[in-house]
């Protein structure tokens, strides 16, 4: 187990250079840059702009701003002169941001504090957490249930609700739940109060986890029915065990395995952070800072947002193979 972890981890390390690499050479490709496409910068001097390109390293060959940002670079001391090594992106560093004031870095805009504030991570975890926490609790046993009453009332009302939010998108539903719970019935507040720990999170995480909650849904409840048709259920039915201990000790276990293997991406998602959601509900957030750094062609936060959410998924998904062996004892990491 401990070998099949540290070569995931190993591996992990290709992964995040060749998405650095593709990230940031579309980012570079893309027409404008970070001081012509910010409009508070549009009149800058070009005597300003080439001590920012300069400062910045812009100016250097493509392979010499990726490896000096994705991997080390050597830094002269203003004060005393002395170089050092600075580690890049895959130590941590993901250097400063060009669209913030005060030469704050991408670390600090994405976790650090802002004014006795919690870090726009912080907001962006929570939520997902909240919102795979929501789809996940109510999705399996919505699932089982409707495969042990198939065909009945039970059934078509459980495939009538996740159908209904797995064609909605996050954007609608959340539209939806502002405009009947905020606007018409007055149970919460259009401008949340984000001092409040419980009340402003109702609502976006029932948006964000409403399409997830329908897929486990549906993806749960053909999952129980192929394995209940399976002969060692019969077998175990035959010889009189409780229904009970059929579903939730020879069944569940194999039938949630699918479920398990969509947590992997689905809660890498979630965690960094969705844009409708945060936009919504105005949830200060790592989604609708990303989206501005593309338009600001930040590079910088472009690279971290896409490195972030690549460590995540290949944290999740490691997480969901360990699972598997939790699950199913049958599989072996050799």
């Amino acid at each position: 187990m401990t070998a099949y972890i540290l070569r995931r981890i190993l591996w992990q390390i290709p992964v995040l250079v060749i998405v650095g690499l593709l990230t940031f050479g579309i980012a570079k490709m893309t027409p404008g840059g970070p001081f012509d496409t910010d409009p508070t910068r549009r009149q800058m001097s070009p005597q300003v702009e080439a001590v920012l390109r300069d400062r910045f390293g812009m100016d250097l060959p493509f392979w010499r701003q990726f490896t000096r940002y994705m991997f080390l670079d050597v830094v002269t001391d203003p004060k005393t002169g002395e170089q050092g090594i600075r580690w890049g992106a895959i130590g941590g560093n993901f250097g400063p941001t060009y669209s913030s004031r005060g030469a704050r870095t991408v670390q600090q805009e994405l976790f650090g504090d802002r004014g006795g504030k919690p870090s726009r991570f912080y907001y962006s975890a929570r939520l997902g957490v909240q919102a795979l926490l929501f789809a996940v609790l109510l999705g399996i046993p919505m699932g089982v249930l409707a495969a042990l009453k198939q065909n009945t009332w039970i059934d078509y009302l459980v495939l009538l609700t996740s159908t209904f939010f797995v064609s909605l998108s996050t954007l609608i539903v959340g539209f939806l739940l502002v405009l009947i719970f905020a606007s018409w019935l007055k149970w919460f507040t259009v401008l949340p109060n984000w001092n409040d720990p419980i009340r402003p999170w109702i609502l976006p995480t029932i948006a964000l986890g409403s399409t997830s909650l329908g897929f486990i849904t549906r993806l749960t409840r053909s999952s129980v029915l192929e394995v209940k048709r399976q002969d060692y259920v019969r077998t175990a039915q035959a010889k009189g065990l409780n229904d009970q201990v059929v579903v939730w000790r020879h069944m569940l276990k194999n039938a949630v395995l699918p479920v398990i293997t969509i947590l992997g991406p689905l809660s890498a998602a979630l965690i960094t952070g969705t844009l409708y959601t945060e936009i919504i509900f105005q949830v200060p957030g790592m989604g609708s800072l990303l989206i501005e750094a593309i338009g600001k062609r930040d590079y910088s936060m472009i690279m971290a947002g896409a490195l972030v959410f690549v460590f995540f998924l290949g944290l999740a998904n490691l997480m969901v193979d360990i699972a598997y062996g939790v699950v199913d004892p049958r599989i072996s990491y050799k």
